[in-house]
């Protein structure tokens, strides 16, 4: 497995921006095809108190040259060595990504986190919400403005086929890079406190809990031992909180470029729901974050 194409989706609202540069690196460490896919949102083009005439055809055709002008001139000062193939389309934008991907059999999305601008986005959410829910390939949520090869890459697994696959997926990435396996596990003070009050020592439950963490680190040794990662010795460590908690430190910490996690299954509820591990790493980390489907 490598990283042969990308497809990079840009929002072109500054000229600085982040999806750019990190879609630019991957694509000189990786030589890889480089896609920069830009989607024309054109609901005023569709309301009904527009002066009259307006030609929608010719102003369609208008964003689009701007567009593409607009991606050449910036990736040609950004790294006039890597000629990177344009695509700019109208209509819903997870939708064209998705499309773009799927076409060009990409490797490897790479996005910007959004955010959510009106009240549909709100309830839906932003397009890279959409796309992490829609996409069968990995997808790299842009959270930093640093372009230095990823050093320190965190892996989220709770052994599932998805976190496997953000894993293998992180690790292809930047093979160079340093490797912690984290699994957390959530024991509900709930449960703690009704196996109290059943009569259950804090001795047996301390037992209890030194069994799950065995388990867990001979299932971890399982999933790493599934995944291609011949360059790299993983760190294997479990905490015990709460998933959410603790992987939205580490990703806060400064201490990590990349965290990478799964999202629940492929079925229609998983497509309509991210997982909540998922979304609040989307929503609140300050490294990239990787998400993988399995």
């Amino acid at each position: 497995m490598s990283i042969s194409t990308i497809v990079a989706a840009l929002a072109l609202e500054t000229d600085n921006d982040p999806i750019m540069g990190r879609a630019l690196q991957l694509a000189r460490t990786h030589n890889a095809r480089l896609l920069f896919v830009h989607v024309i949102e054109e609901p005023h083009l569709r309301e009904s108190r527009l002066p009259g005439p307006v030609d929608v055809t010719s102003i369609r055709a208008m964003q689009k040259q701007d567009a593409v002008e607009r991606i050449k001139r910036l990736t040609g000062s950004s790294q006039p060595s890597i000629v990177a193939d344009i695509v700019v389309d109208a209509g819903k934008p997870f939708q064209i990504i998705d499309e773009v991907a799927e076409r060009n059999g990409a490797d490897l999305i790479v996005i910007g986190p959004g955010n959510a601008k009106s009240l549909r986005e709100k309830v839906f959410g932003s397009t890279a919400d959409r796309v992490v829910r829609s996409s069968t390939r990995p997808v790299l949520v842009v959270k930093s403005a640093a372009f230095d090869p990823y050093q320190r890459i965190v892996g989220a697994t709770d052994f599932s086929a998805a976190s496997t696959a953000a894993i293998q997926a992180a690790i292809l990435l930047a093979p160079s890079a340093l490797v912690e396996f984290v699994h957390v596990i959530e024991i509900p003070l709930g449960f703690e406190l009704a196996m109290l009050k059943a009569g259950t020592s804090q001795a047996e439950i301390d037992r209890y809990r030194r069994a799950k963490a065995s388990d867990a680190r001979k299932q971890m040794r399982v999933a790493f031992a599934e995944i291609d990662s011949s360059n790299t010795r993983p760190r294997l460590t479990i905490i015990q909180g709460s998933a959410t908690h603790v992987l939205v430190r580490l990703a806060r910490s400064g201490r990590t470029d990349l965290i990478a996690a799964g999202t629940h299954g492929r079925g229609a509820i998983s497509q309509a729901l991210l997982g909540s591990v998922a979304s609040r790493l989307l929503q609140m980390a300050k490294c990239d974050v990787l998400v993988g489907s399995g």
